[in-house]
């Protein structure tokens, strides 16, 4: 499992990482973007919702009144065993929104859910019919029956569940600053560990490979996020005991053996043995996370960025066999971003892969998935079939509608990041979206849909500045080796500024059969609702002087941006 006397960066047992991120509350989206407008709509979805309806099932199940709160529908209704997991993505979204607009009524809602979760988890300990520290939508049968390998549907992911609530609740005190929140965790970590603890790594193993009904989130990356809070040993033991043999191993040896596997099963768990190496500095973590985040996003991913199709990986460099209605899971993506993210960190070299492969997934899958207007809706599927239509998810609370709460505001830190220290010190400008970071350099990003991207500084840079010129445009920039352009040390308003070619190109699929058709960082469409393929001569499209930059028409059909794409009908494959 690696060796932690090789790895130069460990500071009193934690490694030290190479990159960091400024703080979300200083960072703050700006309008003129498609990023601005649909986190808009969410901050006012966010804020419509109602934190009792929030806590019926827990107050259910701890025996409490639940007042004049309705009951929640689909995937938390009181029928269904994986009710709980929407509160908790709610709870980590509301955390998000305060900590990204400084707006108390976020702050407010969660304070008004952590005191509630509270009071279910002291009428759990008073009730005496569950162990002390327990919390959760409903009692500890599901954990129970798992323990005896009982299979979906007969149980439905309790340790997935919990690790929603328990993010909801870090969030709630790492980004709402909620001190009540810890203190529901610390015992909750304890139950954890005093419950996987009587168990042999055997029957651990069995479990977390048990399809759906074993899944954990990223329970293991909770656990590392508690201990760093709580000091315990028993937090991070626990977290180690997350660990699943069946992933692990394989990308340890570099093996892909991920068909039929369910894909946002096992990635989150991966983002979890990063933080295990952050805390642990074994580089068998980072190693099986680097192996498994190239395997995925080179051999089983759309050309979304997404991944999956009905849920599941499916044979290396075989996703044109499966364009279907049910292709690239949105909370699938998400989580390949967080992923990314953490290696980003790590990463010992500047590469360009990972946010090469982090911008064209947050511009054509991430993105994309949000519906046109303030209803909370997020596709679950991202459907790629000729003549597919999206789906807003609104009233199932799926899981895709939970990560949708947080998308909105997650990927925001990575648009920032500093490295290194006095003189070499420098802050990069990762992705080309429309920002401002109020630090030392107080920079402005700005990022118009006719390439041009300027970088503003309102004070005298005490960093190196650093901007990354994206994939598509990096031809017309050969200096840009690494990815970045280097500009020194700007005076309080100076600029730079970048003209990227937003020119129309044709990118090939796996499957030289297929290909897809961009225009700068974004992937276009066809609107059509045929279902049969169309083949596309790039060399017959105009761009339309009658509608927005980046639209075109070949005199039948119209192209544009897939993320401009709302309830119309769409091919983005073509052949």
């Amino acid at each position: 499992m690696g060796n932690k006397t090789e790895n130069p960066n460990i500071i009193n047992n934690r490694v030290v990482p190479e990159r960091t991120h400024p703080p979300l509350r200083s960072i703050r989206l700006l309008p003129g973007s498609p990023f601005y407008d649909r986190q808009k709509d969410m901050l006012k979805f966010l804020a419509d919702q109602d934190t009792g309806s929030m806590l019926y099932n827990f107050r259910k199940a701890a025996g409490l009144p639940t007042g004049d709160a309705g009951p929640m529908t689909g995937w938390d209704s009181l029928e269904c065993k994986l009710r709980g997991h929407t509160t908790g993505h709610y709870l980590s979204g509301i955390s998000l929104a305060y900590a990204a607009t400084g707006d108390e009524v976020f702050r407010n809602k969660a304070s008004a859910i952590v005191e509630g979760l509270a009071e279910c988890q002291q009428a759990f300990a008073a009730s005496g019919k569950v162990h002390p520290g327990f919390l959760s939508a409903y009692d500890e049968e599901q954990f129970d029956l798992l323990e005896e390998l009982t299979p979906y549907p007969e149980i439905w992911a309790p340790y997935y569940t919990l690790d929603k609530i328990m993010t909801g609740l870090l969030d709630a005190y790492k980004l709402a600053g909620i001190a009540r929140a810890a203190e529901i965790l610390d015992p909750l970590g304890d139950w954890i560990y005093e419950r996987l603890a009587c168990l042999t790594d055997e029957q651990r193993a069995k479990m977390w490979d048990t399809y759906i009904a074993g899944e954990y989130g990223a329970m293991n990356s909770t656990l590392v996020r508690l201990y760093r809070i709580s000091g315990k040993r028993e937090h991070l033991e626990a977290a180690r005991m997350f660990e699943n043999a069946r992933l692990f191993d394989q990308m340890r040896e570099n093996r892909d053996d991920l068909d039929s596997m369910h894909a946002n099963q096992h990635i989150p768990q991966v983002t979890g043995a990063m933080e295990l190496y952050s805390v642990t500095g074994d580089m068998g973590y980072f190693d099986l996370a680097r192996n498994f985040f190239r395997i995925v996003t080179e051999h089983h991913c759309y050309c979304i960025g997404g991944t999956g199709e009905e849920e599941r990986f499916r044979a290396a460099d075989s996703e044109c066999m499966y364009l279907t209605e049910k292709t690239a899971e949105s909370c699938a993506s998400l989580n390949l971003l967080r992923l990314a993210s953490k290696l980003i960190e790590y990463e010992p070299e500047v590469r360009c892969d990972l946010p090469d492969y982090y911008e064209h997934t947050l511009f054509n899958h991430i993105l994309m998935s949000y519906s046109h207007c303030a209803d909370g809706g997020t596709t679950y599927f991202m459907p790629l079939a000729p003549g597919s239509c999206k789906h807003y998810e609104t009233e199932e609370n799926s899981c895709c509608h939970g990560t949708g709460m947080e998308s909105r505001f997650r990927f925001m830190k990575d648009i920032f990041s500093y490295e290194g220290s006095g003189d070499e010190a420098v802050v990069r400008v990762n992705l080309p979206v429309a920002s401002c970071v109020d630090d030392e350099e107080k920079l402005t990003v700005s990022f118009s849909e006719d390439g041009r991207l300027e970088i503003k500084a309102g004070a005298d840079m005490k960093r190196k500045l650093a901007v990354r010129i994206p994939a598509w445009a990096r031809e017309d920039y050969p200096e840009a080796e690494d990815g970045y352009i280097y500009c020194g040390r700007l005076k309080a308003g100076g600029t730079v500024a970048f003209d990227l070619p937003m020119k129309l190109r044709r990118t090939a699929a796996s499957d030289s059969s297929y290909y897809n058709l961009a225009w700068g960082p974004y992937l276009l469409a066809a609107i059509s609702d045929s279902g049969d393929f169309i083949h596309a001569d790039i060399s017959k499209l105009e761009e339309k002087t009658d509608g927005d930059r980046g639209e075109f028409t070949d005199g039948e059909l119209c192209y544009k941006p897939l993320y401009r794409i709302d309830k119309e009908h769409y091919h983005v494959y073509f052949r």
